[in-house]
């Protein structure tokens, strides 16, 4: 079945031909003309444009609720022209089939008048018969409409690539896992929750522009142009190092022979105190690299390095804080050597970090200012010190190699392959000379953006000595490798006009004696700005079996579909119910099934606002700049919502379960004994612990906090929203904001109180205001206290963390006791919890609903509801497994058509 797109098909060829004047393009050395780049841009421009002029026909006014009698009696004195409560004018109200906000409108009006919460409470009641014959009035109008849209629309519109999808499909296409391209798109703005739904996402010149540059960029970095490097193995030494452990080491030391085994980090390193970066002597060419580094935990008690009681964690980071590996530093006397593989980028510095170190310094160095006297100051105070640290004594780097196996480099090799073979097979690489009678090889055209401050232009130059990929017989390579490319890309069979129409922009420049890689580039190039690659296609009605596999793959995997998914659709097996679920089965099971945990969770749940504000360092002095603990916390949800699909846990295990998925960092938050690691892995809860499920996780308590103590109105908005599903109205203009009171005078129950005596606030905090309560016994990152802590009146407290005195004190006591908008009495987080677990249907019906927008591309209709009214039940008796209805929702005909 063709796609809409294939319009554009003939439009391209329309440009191609053109014989406009010559026209330079911005950021291009060609003419507009001869540009095909921005041929394709401008084409895709003008069909989205086309796609937005199908109408639909009104509603019969007959069957329609305009002007029913129940809203003439009830609705209108309350939203009319001249009162209009709440923004609602309900008398000027018609039914808009082209206007989706209309129909949410219409939606809620319903939903409103069906709870029995309009009219309200002091306003005459309708009779129940009235209010059934307009309920059932509305729904069947809502039901037509929207099965007239989907007939002749679809149920989703033209969905494009978001930026998460474009990086990961760009690194499977083209076998180049390092790739960061996202951060080179602009982001699409969030709908329902979620970044990827088709109605929201905008399209302009502009944007298409840019994808076009990352795709640029990702081609240029995927050719790999240099001729095998022959991998080194280069060593250094921590005490060689660092303002008071080694920068004099000779002078000290006397010689190498004398110098200590190890440099010892008692707090995190920095600029000011011992060595941080890695001194890197390597070849720094891009590639693969093996790293070893030799380091061992120890509890320093003065002087004498003992075996640790804590465990400890380092990672090795780019200054630009991408981070190459996460571990636990080997015990033992000897210690160990840590070795990982990473992907390490051209004149990229090195730090090692100490993940489970303060990062501050002691007055006791900063007071002096002559070095040596810091020196004497610093050892003076080491000399009667004790606690845990981290000693390292060397590190390593060896590379680079072709891939992540660390194999190959050998001299009569493409490298790196894997990449390279993507886009040129087999083909050698030679040094280019005018012998050749081709045109000097093309440098890689790799804009440097705003947000690609990472050196992909330097790091994808070609090598001084200009080299080239050589053909013997271009024109059919060219064909030969397009066509296997093009079908990748375009997740499906191409026709052979599609082919043919990429294929010429290569053989125009083989005619005009460009280098074959040059070429090439450019026909890439243009499969990757069509709206084929950067659109999924689909045609209203039931999704044909590509389609169907891009639909299945782009949920689960947050990608293109590999080879195995593409040979059942085009065999017709994922058509079938049992074809379909053995791909889910398949594909849930594959470890690219993170992307669909680590995205869901991230915009589900918001944990992408993680890193967005910070604990105020005074009142939570051991959060501060604490990475170890929001990066645990992150991988907390992430492998608890892994272990609720893997195991088909009921949906009440949301907010209630008798596991937590933690590491020793977590457990000594969760106040949990026996823990001990970096790893995250299950542990049982003790029977009274207040925590278990997503509730009240380190990362939710960090994310529904306003950055400086927590706040019970983000954390009601947030369960309401994020956990029901029932969201509360935004506030009206003018409400105002809550201030915490640091001082300790007054608790934000009772700020509220006072902020909640307007009778337009308290309608709305009477729901809101209940869930948070409940979680104010857990501090900003999870922590449990009985107490508020203040920076004014209180007890004082005679604690030290990171060396230093708090300045905390401990204020008035927390009270988390609450009564719900439906009138349940709660006095902590376990009896709340009971009354989230009776509302399982409601959890259930929110994650069905989450599910189904996220894997379609479109948010619920009204007419949407009997799917998953229909899942629900299916999956009642089980207590709504979550694999279960992530499965129904698959399988449901909704996902299988447009």
């Amino acid at each position: 079945m063709r796609s809409p797109f294939h319009l554009k098909s003939e439009f391209v060829g329309v440009v191609k031909l053109s014989t406009a004047p010559v026209v330079m393009a911005p950021s291009c050395r060609q003419p507009l003309a001869g540009c095909r780049r921005y041929a394709c841009l401008i084409a895709a421009v003008w069909i989205l444009g086309q796609a937005t002029l199908v109408s639909a026909a009104d509603v019969d006014a007959a069957a329609s609720p305009v002007g029913h009698a129940l809203m003439e009696r009830h609705c209108y004195h309350c939203h009319d022209d001249s009162n209009s409560e709440g923004g609602l004018n309900l008398q000027d109200l018609k039914v808009q089939p082209d206007d989706t906000v209309n129909l949410a409108t219409w939606a809620k009006v319903y939903d409103r008048i069906v709870s029995g919460e309009m009219p309200p409470e002091d306003e005459e009641r309708p009779d129940p018969k009235e209010v059934a014959a307009f309920t059932k009035l509305t729904a069947s109008a809502l039901q037509s409409t929207w099965r007239d849209r989907y007939a002749t629309r679809g149920r989703v519109g033209g969905r494009r690539l978001n930026p998460v999808e474009y990086e990961t499909t760009m690194r499977d296409l083209l076998a180049a896992p390092w790739l960061e391209l996202k951060e080179m798109l602009p982001p699409d703005p969030e709908s329902d929750g979620f970044d990827n739904v088709a109605a929201a996402q905008e399209i302009s010149y502009v944007q298409l522009a840019r994808y076009l540059e990352a795709a640029e960029v990702a081609i240029d970095g995927a050719m790999r142009l240099r001729p095998a490097p022959k991998p080194t193995k280069v060593r250094t030494w921590f005490t060689e190092e660092g303002r008071y452990l080694g920068k004099d080491w000779k002078e000290r030391y006397g010689s190498v022979d004398k110098r200590p085994e190890w440099t010892w980090f008692w707090q995190q390193p920095n600029n000011a105190q011992a060595p941080r970066h890695i001194r890197n002597t390597s070849q720094q060419i891009p590639g693969w690299y093996r790293f070893r580094v030799r380091c061992r935990a120890a509890l320093w008690d003065k002087g004498e390095l003992l075996p640790p009681e804590e465990g400890q964690v380092a990672w090795i980071t780019t200054a630009a804080k991408r981070v190459l590996a996460k571990f636990d530093v080997p015990e033992g006397e000897d210690g160990g050597v840590v070795e990982f593989v990473a992907w390490h980028q051209e004149k990229e510095l090195l730090d090692f970090y100490c993940a489970t170190m303060d990062d501050r310094q002691v007055s006791h160095t900063t007071k002096q200012k002559d070095p040596k006297s810091q020196r004497e100051a610093h050892e003076s105070f080491m000399k009667g010190y004790r606690g845990h640290g981290i000693a390292v004594d060397w590190f390593e780097i060896e590379g680079p190699f072709a891939d992540e196996s660390c194999e190959g480099g050998s001299d009569d090799q493409p490298w790196p392959s894997v990449s390279y073979r993507q886009l040129f097979g087999d083909l050698p690489i030679e040094p280019w000379t005018k012998a050749s009678g081709l045109k000097p090889p093309e440098p890689l055209n790799l804009p440097d953006l705003t947000a690609n401050k990472h050196g992909l232009r330097e790091a994808f130059q070609l090598s001084p000595d200009m080299v080239m990929v050589v053909s013997k017989e271009p024109r059919k390579d060219a064909e030969t490798l397009l066509r296997r490319f093009i079908k990748r890309a375009y997740r499906r069979r191409p026709e052979e006009s599609e082919i043919q129409r990429c294929l010429a922009f290569a053989l125009d420049a083989i005619d005009d004696k460009a280098c074959f890689q040059d070429a090439m580039r450019l026909a890439y190039k243009a499969v990757l700005c069509s709206p084929d690659f950067l659109y999924l296609q689909e045609m209203p009605g039931e999704l044909d079996g590509y389609a169907l596999a891009a639909r299945l793959s782009y949920t689960l995997w947050r990608s293109m579909p590999d080879s195995q998914l593409i040979e059942v659709a085009e065999s017709g097996e994922l058509l079938t119910d049992a074809g379909l679920q053995r791909q889910f089965d398949r594909m849930l099971a594959d470890p690219k099934s993170k992307r669909f945990i680590s995205d869901f969770t991230g915009q589900w749940l918001d944990l992408r606002k993680v890193h967005d504000t910070s604990p105020d360092r005074d009142l939570f002095p051991e959060y501060f700049s604490d990475n170890l603990i929001v990066a645990s916390a992150v991988a907390e949800t992430e492998a608890t919502f892994a272990e609720m699909l893997r195991e088909n846990l009921p949906v009440k295990t949301i907010v209630d379960s008798d596991f937590v998925m933690i590491n020793e960092r977590l457990a000594e938050v969760y106040g949990i004994d026996g823990v001990k690691g970096m790893q995250i892995r299950r542990v049982t809860l003790p029977a009274e612990s207040p925590y278990g499920g997503l509730l009240t996780q380190c990362s939710v308590m960090k994310v529904t906090a306003n950055g400086l103590t927590t706040s019970p109105v983000l954390r009601g908005v947030w369960v309401m929203d994020r956990i029901l599903g029932t969201p509360p109205s935004r506030p009206p203009p003018g409400a105002g904001s809550i201030e915490p009171d640091t001082r300790g005078a007054t608790t934000v129950r009772e700020l509220l109180a006072k902020h909640s005596r307007s009778e337009t606030c308290a309608s709305c905090h009477k729901s809101i205001d209940p869930p948070g309560f409940a979680l104010e016994n857990f501090d900003v990152m999870g922590k449990w206290r009985d107490h508020y802590r203040s920076l004014g009146e209180g007890k004082k407290l005679d604690q030290v963390v990171a060396l230093r005195d708090v300045r905390y004190r401990q204020g008035l006591p927390v009270d988390a006791s609450g009564v719900t908008d439906d009138g349940h009495a709660f006095n902590d987080i376990h009896e709340f919890r009971n009354v989230l677990v009776a509302q399982d249907e409601q959890l259930a019906r929110n994650l069905t609903e989450r599910f189904l927008t996220f894997a379609t591309g479109a948010s619920v209709s009204f007419v949407d509801r009997d799917v998953v009214n229909s899942i629900l039940r299916e999956s009642r008796k089980e207590g709504y497994p979550i694999r279960t209805l992530l499965q129904q929702v698959i399988l449901s005909k909704t996902f299988r058509s447009k």
